[in-house]
């Protein structure tokens, strides 16, 4: 079964809109897998990490260096090649060993400016890049979207499935209309319906709400428990109980 999965594989070279030096390409496939190919790898598959339940890419990537500092790097490389000659000229010429120390230093200070240049440059051309991988697999795998679908729907409503037949286009109202059926969301929504999230305080209750601990009092829910679940105190709870609030809400008998 996975040899005929690993079969049907189709792997798209994945294209930047933007250039850097890198030498590293990629390649997506229609089964939601993310591949890098360079010098110490060859089709290493990147597992990613997890955004909200979305499998993301990141990568760090590194534009070209500009001319003007390329310039200056390559001044302070001839100054430390030139101080490298004048050191074994020295040594040649039996100079002493103080002339030939102060070299030395001169070396490892320009050595030093050189290397926190060149760490301050690579930092401004760093370039950090991150896609979430189904929204990759339907650029490269799905028909282009058509006028309003911006947004990439897992039909079977796994998130992690990002196959390209498990992925569709969809406009925010497809989305949500799809949405609307997952099981999970619907789940949800009944257990919300039943386990209200606690009130910020001072916040009234509803009658909905009165007319629920009214219920769950009938039962001989303790008042603790009930406090608790709408985020009121116990004294309120009692209150409601013994009538002296919320005594219009009357609950069948």
């Amino acid at each position: 079964m996975i040899k005929s999965k690993i079969l049907k594989e189709q792997w798209k070279a994945v294209e930047f809109d933007f250039e850097f030096t890198n030498k590293t390409r990629f390649e997506i496939s229609n089964l939601g897998n993310f591949r890098s190919f360079n010098k110490v790898s060859d089709g290493r598959i990147l597992n990613g990490s997890l955004t909200e339940g979305y499998k993301v890419i990141r990568l760090k990537l590194y534009k070209p260096r500009d001319e003007k500092d390329q310039i200056i790097f390559d001044e302070l490389k001839t100054e430390i090649s030139e101080l490298y000659k004048l050191r074994r000229l020295k040594k040649q010429h039996h100079s002493t060993a103080e002339s030939i120390q102060f070299t030395t230093n001169h070396i490892e200070k320009k050595k030093a400016q050189l290397s926190k240049k060149l760490a301050r440059n690579l930092k401004k051309r760093t370039i950090n890049h991150h896609f979430m991988v189904h929204r990759l697999v339907a650029t490269y795998f799905l028909p282009p979207p058509e006028q309003g679908q911006t947004i990439v729907g897992h039909l079977n409503y796994n998130k992690l499935d990002n196959t390209a037949s498990n992925l569709r286009w969809m406009s925010q109202e497809e989305n949500t209309l799809h949405q609307s059926k997952n099981p999970k969301v619907i789940e949800e929504k009944k257990w919300r319906k039943y386990n209200p999230k606690p009130r910020a305080n001072g916040m009234k209750l509803t009658s909905t709400q009165v007319i629920h601990i009214k219920l769950l009092l009938r039962r001989n829910k303790p008042s603790k428990q009930i406090a608790k679940q709408f985020g009121i105190s116990e004294m309120q709870v009692w209150r409601i109980k013994s009538g002296e609030n919320w005594s219009s809400v009357k609950i069948p008998d």
